[in-house]
């Protein structure tokens, strides 16, 4: 039998992280070029992990198929989309202990579908080549044992990088399935009342859509992840949907605090009787066709039909996103106004 991983797991060492950026920063220091942050060892975390932020993961190996999300996990058991901002005290915790042995950082990378190592070693090695760098990968090898490899030009040559693949194959606690990671997320990202958030950034700026259910937020971002697809397939431009840059598919997101207020969103199943979906051939994710196989890409007037639906609710979702916000902004602006504290 076939054994295939539904999670790609890269471990970041939070002690080498640390060093490293320390070292640096003695070096700059002893010539004059800079002065140290005010919390070194915070911001060495936050550095490490803005190339993975950047990242368009379903990009990266086209064998791969489709990432169905990519987040940061911490030793506490805390998970965060690599697109969202992670809290401050939530890194301050990570390098309060000793900097000689912190614990270290997860990426998951969820697969749409589970694969074999080989495939998994492919995707692993693409991603380093894109980053310029060497990185850890962890999952299943073809006898259903976790391993754990270096990628990377050079990787497996390095002292530091053969003492960080022994470290891995150790931390069994930390190789969550996609099973444990959805389980995780689901406790930390809906509401005692149901509802659930969904994080997508388009207009270069990040936007939060309220849900009443996990159901629902769960078919927004299928949809958006279907569009995205069929545009990549030259079913329409960005442009036709009214974008100036490449959309990133909607990503699970946590439940907001302080001023932030998230804007509520009809899912595409309930909009206008499932309109979103049949631009994509089908009745929700399950059904919806690949733009290939679909009516659309052998008639133009099904094209045209196709993306008039699609093209619909994309306008009810940003129209409403923007009216929500600019509420939102015009009600803390009245407040502070009146000296009153933020909701």
């Amino acid at each position: 039998m076939k054994i295939l991983d539904d999670v790609i797991r890269i471990r970041i060492d939070s002690t080498q992280v640390v060093g490293a950026f320390m070292r640096l920063l003695a070096e700059q220091a002893a010539s004059g070029e800079t002065l140290a942050p005010a919390n070194p060892a915070n911001r060495a975390i936050y550095r490490e992990l803005a190339p993975f932020r950047l990242v368009e993961y379903s990009y990266v190996d086209a064998t791969m198929g489709d990432i169905e999300g990519v987040y940061v996990g911490f030793a506490d058991g805390s998970l965060y989309s690599v697109s969202e901002d992670i809290p401050e005290t939530v890194v301050d915790a990570l390098v309060a202990e000793n900097h000689d042995s912190l614990a270290p950082l997860y990426l998951y990378i969820l697969l749409a579908q589970p694969h074999a190592a080989a495939e998994i070693a492919h995707f692993l090695a693409a991603l380093a080549e894109h980053l310029g760098r060497p990185l850890i990968g962890v999952f299943r090898d073809h006898d259903g044992h976790m391993s754990s490899r270096a990628f990377g030009e050079g990787a497996e040559t390095l002292p530091e990088i053969r003492l960080e693949v022994s470290k891995a194959v150790l931390e069994a606690n930390r190789h969550l399935d996609k099973a444990r990671v959805l389980k995780r997320l689901a406790d930390r990202t809906v509401a005692a009342d149901g509802r659930a958030f969904a994080s997508i950034t388009y207009r270069f700026s990040p936007h939060l859509a309220e849900f009443p259910s996990i159901a629902a937020r769960d078919d927004f971002i299928a949809w958006s992840r279907t569009m995205c697809e069929w545009i990549y397939a030259r079913w329409c431009t960005w442009e036709d949907m009214g974008m100036t840059e490449i959309l990133r598919p909607a990503e699970i997101a946590s439940e907001p605090g302080g001023e932030f207020t998230p804007v509520r969103l009809v899912a595409p199943m309930e909009y206008d009787n499932g309109a979103p979906w049949r631009a994509f051939g089908g009745s929700d994710a399950a059904s919806a066709q690949h733009f290939p196989h679909s009516d659309a890409a052998i008639s133009d007037q099904e094209m045209r039909h196709s993306l008039d639906l699609a093209q619909a609710y994309w306008r009810y979702v940003t129209d409403t996103i923007a009216a929500g916000e600019a509420l939102a902004r015009a009600l803390s602006d009245d407040r502070r106004r009146r000296g009153m504290k933020p909701n």
